[in-house]
């Protein structure tokens, strides 16, 4: 009777019969694991989406595409507006998606519940080259650490559910979520009003810091947010939770467009900053984290010609953009390589407390 028992436990909770009812068979690549451009068609009520600016409901929508292994998918999804400046200032604003988990079982969204989509902003080529350059910036972080959000390229068809109307090939990219940053760093996001200046990781924000300096970033905060519940300003943190002493932050940089190897039209430095155009570069790393920056610099100029080759490879800048962006990265490694340079525009332009000398 026992042996019986056993036996029948052991038949149906073997890996056989585990995967009943599943696909047993090979999965596509996930969604992130590669950068190459996924071709996909939304369809969903776009005229309804755009139009309502108050509005960041989502609505019912469908993506359609073809994954790696040749397999035509058709997922249910619900999108909305995001998005501050841009969802002010684009004709067509950022988007997030949304998936139920059974809907996305063993397709290349598998994992995936809620995804942030870049879009063209307007109908302007030059806008298209703005995100280029942006998903660019993210695919640069990358290189310097594995804190970092990864982006996946869509040619994207939209379809209007309710009108019929098409607009094809129109550029964009997916940013990974927070939460999988920190899966992959067996870490948690963390949802916390603000986080004080020690608890930062000093082996990341000095590499932080280097990049947005590298891109000419400002618009950012690892403490605290323009929400006093909300932390922080176009970054993400992860770590232990709950966080206990001798824990580290780690913070997530997002949202370059007023980066000024970028240069959109609409981004100004803030009225606060030493500064009258994004394009000039003002160093905001934190003075207490100096003695980090050696390595950060060191690591930085080992990467120099993979930030060319970045630039190099994408086939979607045009040659003028490239030429520009290239220009403005030599510009910072012109900086670098000069220990004078170094001192005065980065070390010596730290916040807060100075080093002793």
């Amino acid at each position: 009777m026992h042996r019986g028992l056993l036996l029948t436990l052991l038949i149906f909770t073997s890996p056989l019969f585990a995967q009943e009812g599943e696909d047993s068979g090979p999965k596509p690549a996930k969604l992130f694991s590669t950068n190459d451009p996924l071709t996909v068609t939304i369809t969903a009520p776009w005229k309804n989406i755009v139009k309502d600016d108050k509005n960041q409901e989502p609505y019912p929508a469908k993506i359609e595409f073809t994954d790696d292994l040749n397999n035509q998918q058709t997922l249910p999804l619900s999108v909305s507006r995001r998005g501050l400046t841009r969802q002010r200032v684009c004709d067509f604003p950022p988007i997030k998606l949304y998936f139920e988990k059974p809907d996305v079982k063993g397709t290349a969204f598998r994992g995936q519940k809620n995804i942030k989509m870049v879009t063209h902003c307007k109908k302007s080529s030059r806008y298209q080259q703005y995100y280029i350059l942006e998903m660019l910036a993210y695919r640069m972080y990358n290189l310097i650490t594995d804190y970092s959000f990864r982006v996946r390229p869509l040619n994207i068809t939209y379809v209007d559910s309710e009108t019929g109307k098409v607009d094809e090939n129109r550029f964009a990219f997916l940013i990974e979520d927070d939460s999988d940053v920190a899966k992959r760093h067996d870490m948690k996001k963390l949802s916390v009003p603000k986080v004080k200046l020690s608890l930062l990781a000093p082996e990341v924000i000095s590499d932080y810091s280097l990049f947005q300096f590298m891109i000419g970033n400002v618009d950012w905060a690892a403490m605290s947010g323009p929400k006093p519940d909300e932390c922080c300003h176009n970054s993400k943190l992860i770590g232990s939770e709950p966080l206990q002493e001798g824990d580290k932050v780690y913070p997530l940089p997002y949202d370059f467009d007023s980066a000024g190897i970028i240069n959109a039209p609409y981004a100004a430095p803030h009225e606060s900053l030493p500064i009258k155009r994004v394009t000039q570069r003002l160093y905001r790393g934190y003075c207490r984290y100096n003695d980090g920056l050696p390595a950060a610099r060191e690591k930085s100029l080992t990467l120099e010609q993979d930030m060319y080759a970045l630039l190099d490879d994408e086939p979607l800048l045009d040659d003028g953009t490239r030429k520009t962006a290239k220009k403005y990265i030599k510009q910072y490694y012109e900086l670098i390589k000069s220990d004078k340079a170094f001192e005065k525009d980065i070390a010596d332009a730290c916040r807060g407390k100075k080093r002793s000398s």
